[in-house]
């Protein structure tokens, strides 16, 4: 194929180059941003769009449109929320209303409206000054709640990084935040450095807190009526209605709450290593290397812990450092193997930090933690009635309260490592599904088996039920007539139509941000230099069809049939991977070494192709393409 520099190519010669196959060395090709320095290849093959691009297009018109619509009916004028004059919440943090705008910059990342990031990060502003008014935000921070909480609230605060990297306010607030963490911060100890531990449960901007009291449980106690309780030896409680027994005469909840403080608030848990990612979004912007050192301190100690646990991630460290120093056990901690919900949040803590080390460092062996946390789980497993389930509790009686194998950590570990026995796993329980259903009902399951030429309808009917889903949301937020000193904290979480799993999955290659405190983890991300800019040009439409080690596939269309389109394609989200070759359509493999590639398309173009990786060989970064 041949290589061309671009400034010595007239426009009007680019389509008669692209039915040649030949590609243009972009040597001073430039828009608002600059010198791109990037090698661009034309596309000009006519293509009637297909039924994917065309829902894709769409989809993002109508979650521009709809998080509008939710912004304008549920926040005010100084961007708080519609809702109670006051809230005295306990410990209880502001997680479900920043939770409930996860899909704004995010959207605006992947190609939707600008204005939809700029409402959002209004709305941040106005959430933290709202809870700071009601107490449970304290300089800008929940002041004392666990990561499982925070992990869900600052999951919408990472995507912003991705949209505006120079947004000086908010990459002083992401390292400030991480101060508060790594022992930079005098006001919020949390970290102690000798243990390289987290000192509390529940920690936040006022530091780490040793001691709980009923006030902190409370309104959250009417919930934990639905679980277990933590523990099954204390004196006179015997069922989960003691967190709402107060008696005079018998104060269960009291009892309940000073056993808990005893035994598990002081001392680390596996649940605090979703702090990983906060530390990742302050290094993300600055590129200081001090972040990535903490990072591998902290998920080190906890491999050191699983270690000598006999493989067994424990739920609860002591101040000492001791497995087990305030339960007596290597279970019967905070968000552990019993309380609340079991080994799953074990999983999802040890994934998250996984994928945060991986992205650091480019090191693989951050995926054991998490793997072998399922296979501890998976090895107890047994059929019960034609369906594999796994214990996902363990405690004095042993292991118990089996439940449906989950799907999740094993497509997020084979897509970060491509290892045949997470695929293994996959293709097990997919075939499961199939065989019991009919039909492979978990969306997980589904896109991995379309990234590798097994799903081919994935895409459609995907986009499909998004939009099904958007239509039922806004019928509700179209009829919304509550009085707000009425509503539950989780109130935006339940009318939220800003629905991004598919579009992060199809467009990106991407893992959907839903869980613990993830950020962004993608095969590329895209940019439109002619608006300077993150995200899709419009009228573009991109699907990540194939998915393989060190290769990807991508179908890209404009479905404008009278204007041009550039867009910048970039390895990983971050900028992470390096390309080595590039293959459009039928032509031959080109060798290139790059962080990022252009791809020009005509009216009504549309183009298949294909990159080999270098995974994880770059530094990571929020900065675009041509600020590097």
């Amino acid at each position: 194929m041949k290589v061309l520099p671009a400034n010595l190519v007239p426009p009007l010669a680019l389509c008669a180059l692209a039915f040649a196959g030949i590609v243009l060395s972009c040597d001073s090709a430039r828009g608002q941003s600059g010198d791109l320095s990037l090698d661009v290849f034309v596309c000009d093959t006519p293509q009637s769009p297909p039924a994917w691009a065309l829902y894709e297009r769409q989809l993002i018109d109508t979650l521009n449109q709809a998080s509008i619509e939710f912004y304008d009916t549920y926040v005010l004028e100084d961007g708080t929320l519609e809702w109670k004059e006051r809230y005295e919440g306990g410990m209880n943090s502001s997680d479900d209303a920043y939770e409930a705008f996860r899909g704004y910059s995010l959207l605006t990342a992947l190609g939707g409206s600008e204005e939809v990031d700029r409402r959002h990060r209004y709305v941040w502003e106005g959430i933290t000054k709202q809870f700071t008014r009601y107490g449970q935000i304290y300089r800008e921070f929940d002041s004392n709640w666990d990561w499982m909480h925070h992990g869900e609230g600052y999951i919408s605060l990472y995507p912003m990084g991705l949209v505006d990297p120079d947004d000086a306010i908010f990459r002083d607030r992401s390292t400030r935040f991480a101060a508060m963490y790594t022992g930079e911060d005098p006001e919020a100890p949390n970290w102690d450095p000798e243990q390289k531990i987290i000192l509390a449960v529940m920690n936040g901007s006022r530091g780490p807190k040793m001691e709980w009291v009923k006030r902190d449980w409370i309104p959250t106690n009417g919930n934990l009526t639905y679980y277990p309780l933590p523990f099954f030896d204390i004196p006179g409680v015997e069922e989960s209605t003691a967190w709402i027994n107060d008696h005079p005469d018998n104060d269960q909840f009291a009892k309940l709450v000073k056993a808990m403080s005893d035994r598990m608030a002081k001392g680390d848990v596996p649940i605090n290593l979703a702090t990983t990612a906060l530390i990742a979004n302050a290094y993300l912007y600055t590129g200081d290397e001090k972040y990535v050192q903490w990072v591998k301190d902290y998920v080190g100690t906890w491999e050191r812990l699983t270690q000598e646990n006999g493989g067994i991630t424990p739920d609860n460290v002591g101040l000492s450092g001791k497995i087990g120093e305030y339960t007596g056990h290597w279970w019967g901690g905070y968000y552990g193997w019993v309380w609340p919900r079991g080994g799953t949040d074990v999983v999802y803590a040890t994934l998250t930090s996984a994928k945060v080390g991986t992205l650091l460092t480019g090191d693989k062996r951050y995926a054991e933690l998490p793997r072998s946390q399922m296979a501890v789980m998976r090895n107890e497993g047994r059929l019960e009635n034609g369906r594999y389930v796994m214990p996902i509790r363990h405690d004095h009686r042993g292991w118990y309260h089996y439940s449906t194998e989950i799907a999740y950590p094993y497509v997020n570990l084979w897509y970060l490592y491509h290892n045949d026995d997470d695929w293994k796993n996959i293709e097990r329980l997919a075939e499961a599904q199939r065989e019991r259903d009919g039909r492979i009902g978990d969306p997980d399951l589904g896109w991995a088996y379309f990234v590798r030429g097994k799903n081919p309808n994935y895409p459609v009917e995907a986009f499909q039920r998004d939009f099904e889903f958007v239509a039922e949301k806004m019928e509700t937020i179209r009829n919304e007539n509550g009085d707000p000193e009425t509503w539950v904290d989780n109130k935006w979480i339940i009318h939220d139509p800003v629905r991004m799993d598919n579009l992060v999955r199809l467009t990106i290659g991407g893992m959907p941000i839903h869980k613990r405190g993830e950020m962004l983890h993608a095969q590329v991300r895209y940019f439109d230099p002619e608006n300077d800019r993150a995200g899709l040009p419009q009228d573009v439409a991109a699907l990540v069809s194939r998915i393989e080690e060190n290769w990807i596939q991508i179908e890209f269309c404009n479905v404008n049939q009278f204007e041009r389109r550039r867009l910048v394609i970039q390895g990983g989200a971050y900028g992470e991977h390096q390309f080595k070759s590039i293959r459009v359509d039928s032509s031959d493999e080109v060798a290139i070494d790059a962080k990022a590639v252009m791809l020009d398309l005509g009216p009504g173009a549309g183009s298949s192709i294909r990159l080999t990786l270098d995974r994880y060989s770059n530094k990571p970064s929020y900065q675009f393409p041509w600020e590097r």
